[in-house]
Formats: structure tokens, C-alpha cells, sequence
């Protein structure tokens, strides 16, 4: 990265770091930041199981930073438009050491410091793991995890044996806990369209972002980062009057056909959230929903505000179901013409 990528960097990592250091606060000790690593230390031997919590605990207040970084983000230099591709990483060792003063910093030091920086260099290829040397694991069964055994060989100190625990697991797990779908009960704007088309292309229209650029009624549609119609995704829409909406897909229900973004509108708006759905109808139709709930950034203007940004906020979506609704009855008879071709 160069220019405006490495500011952007320092800042990312910076703020990532910071987010730690706060969920940290109380538990494990900083000895040193080194670079991108914090390297953290206790007195003690701190049992594995309460260990492993806080592993957690780190791992998803990190997930949580990069995606909200990610999504507030409209750069796309080499540091911003990489954000969600940052991985954690925990190295976990035990050992004697001892501290002394350089300048006016206290550094440990022994041979157990030597063999914690080591392990950063392994031959692990998990992208997301913790790795627990054999000086350290108290030879529980990891749980919640999947674990694998493994050793390493470093030059002046020997084979190192070590378990590994991957994260890829506990990713999914906090994805899965974050998500949520907004009920029309509960919803302050409720917008409903019968759609003469099946549910599977109501669907693919409504959660496929390629798909979304022919019906929405905006200027652009740029997807940042993440998969197409997955969870993580991020992309900016630009709307005709320049205003612009950065949306993040925190929830996909694939068996209900349920999507859930949380976007990012102005400064008034502290929390917007939105639900599409789709249900299959008698005779090949579909019900087509829309539901939002959102939150001020000022709770004392709400009576006048909110009122208002729902009365607006409503005629731009029913304005863009009709089209949905459209596109939708247009992509089926698009398809029925291909069948006719084909036969």
C-alpha cells in the first residue's frame, strides 16, 4: 500500500487495537504493541476454559470493529477496501519470565518471551486460529472448537508442539447471533407489493445486488466489499438527488426468504434497519415486504422527525416495489421467451 492506503492503514489498525485494548480492560496485562500485535501477559497460569472466553470475547469485539470500519468507509484505497479481509490471530504460551526496565519502559524477558514471539511464525494455515502451546494447554478437551495437534521447529530452541483452534467456526457463530429480522408488527414503515411473478426470481431480485442495479431507483449501486447477496456484504447506493446509503448485510434467512441490511443514511438517523421477504402466493404469485425500523441520533427530536422521514421514506419505497414488481413480471416473461427458443 502506498500514499493514501498506509494513513488509512495506520488508522484502521490503530482503532482495531484501541477497540482490544478497551474489551480488554481488566483482564490481561499489556507488556508491549508491537506492530499490528498487542502483546498481553498475566501472572499465573489462567485456566483454559476462562481463557478461551476471553479469546472470544476479543475475537468477536474485532469482528464487530472491521465491519462497522468496512461499512462506514466510502474509500477505496488498498487499506479501507480490504478492511473485512482482516484476520485475528492469538498466540497463547506460558512460562517463566522476569521484567527490567529500558528507558522508561518496563519489558519481560526470559526465554518464555522468546518462544511466544517465535510461535508467531508457524506453519499453521487456518486463516483465524489460536494457538495454544503444549506449556500452556492443560490437556482439556478444546471446547467448542475444532482443534487439531501440531509442532513446529525453530532454530537455538528446538520443536515446539502446540493445539490449534480454529476460528472460522466462531465467525459464523457471531454472524449468526447478530442477525436479526424485523418483524412487520414491529416495523415503523411497512410497505407490501403481490408480485405476478414466483417467489425464487421475487427472491434473486431482491438479494442479488447485480439484480437490485435494474430496478432500484438510483443513480449507482457499488459494492464494496464482501460476496454478492451474502452476509458481510457492503455496498453504497447513490441516489438521484446525491444523497447516498451505505448498506450492510447483517442477516439471510434462505428457507424464508429473508434479508436484513443495516444502513448507514444521514447524521439524524443513529440506527436504520431493513427487512425484505418474500412468500410464495396461490397460482405462482409472490407477497413481496418491506420493513424498517430505525432509531434517532437526537431522541428529543423524534416526535417531529421521525413522522416526517417515514412519510418520505415511504413514497421512495413504494416507488421502488412498483418497480420491483415490474422487473420481476418482466424477468419472468424474459424467461418464458428463452423456454420458447430453446424448444
Amino acid at each position: 500500500m502506498t500514499g493514501v492506503g498506509i494513513e488509512h492503514g495506520k488508522e484502521i489498525t490503530s482503532h482495531l487495537l484501541n477497540s482490544l485494548l478497551k474489551c480488554n480492560k481488566g483482564r490481561w496485562k499489556l507488556a508491549n504493541i508491537e506492530g499490528d500485535c498487542l502483546f498481553l501477559y498475566r501472572e499465573g497460569r489462567e485456566p483454559q476454559g476462562e481463557l478461551l472466553s476471553h479469546v472470544r470475547a476479543l475475537y468477536e469485539d474485532f469482528c464487530q470493529r472491521i465491519t462497522d470500519v468496512a461499512a462506514r468507509s466510502t474509500c477505496q484505497c488498498g487499506a479501507c477496501s480490504r478492511t473485512n479481509d482482516l484476520t485475528l490471530k492469538f498466540i497463547v504460551h506460558a512460562g517463566e519470565f522476569d521484567t527490567q526496565r529500558i528507558g522508561s519502559r518496563e519489558e519481560l524477558i526470559g526465554s518464555a518471551v522468546v518462544v511466544a514471539h517465535r510461535l508467531l511464525k508457524n506453519s499453521v494455515s487456518v486463516k483465524e486460529y489460536v494457538l495454544m502451546s503444549k506449556a500452556y494447554e492443560l490437556d482439556q478437551a478444546p471446547d467448542g472448537l475444532p482443534s487439531s495437534a501440531g509442532s513446529d521447529e525453530y532454530p537455538d530452541i528446538g520443536t515446539i508442539e502446540y493445539v490449534c483452534l480454529d476460528l472460522e467456526g466462531a465467525r459464523r457463530e457471531f454472524e449468526e447471533k447478530r442477525q436479526f429480522f424485523v418483524e412487520p408488527e414491529e416495523a415503523r414503515l411497512v410497505v407490501i407489493e403481490e408480485i405476478d411473478a414466483p417467489l425464487q426470481v421475487v427472491w434473486e431480485a431482491m438479494v442479488d445486488t447485480d439484480k437490485r442495479r435494474q430496478w432500484l431507483s438510483v443513480k449507482e449501486i457499488e459494492r464494496t466489499q464482501g460476496d454478492n447477496g451474502k452476509i458481510g456484504e457492503i455496498h453504497r447506493c447513490v441516489h438521484e438527488d446525491g444523497s447516498k446509503m451505505i448498506h450492510l448485510t447483517i442477516g439471510i434467512d434462505e428457507a424464508n426468504h429473508r434479508k436484513t441490511e443495516k444502513i448507514w443514511l444521514n447524521r439524524l438517523v443513529k440506527e436504520l434497519y431493513v427487512t425484505t421477504e418474500g412468500h410464495e402466493l396461490p397460482n405462482g404469485r409472490t407477497h413481496a415486504g418491506f420493513y424498517a425500523t430505525m432509531q434517532p441520533a437526537v431522541p428529543v427530536i423524534s416526535h417531529a422527525f421521525v413522522p416526517m422521514f417515514v412519510r418520505v421514506m415511504t413514497g421512495l419505497v413504494r416507488k421502488d416495489m412498483v418497480r420491483l414488481k415490474a422487473y420481476c413480471e418482466g424477468e419472468l416473461d424474459r424467461a418464458e421467451v428463452r423456454v420458447g427458443k430453446n424448444d
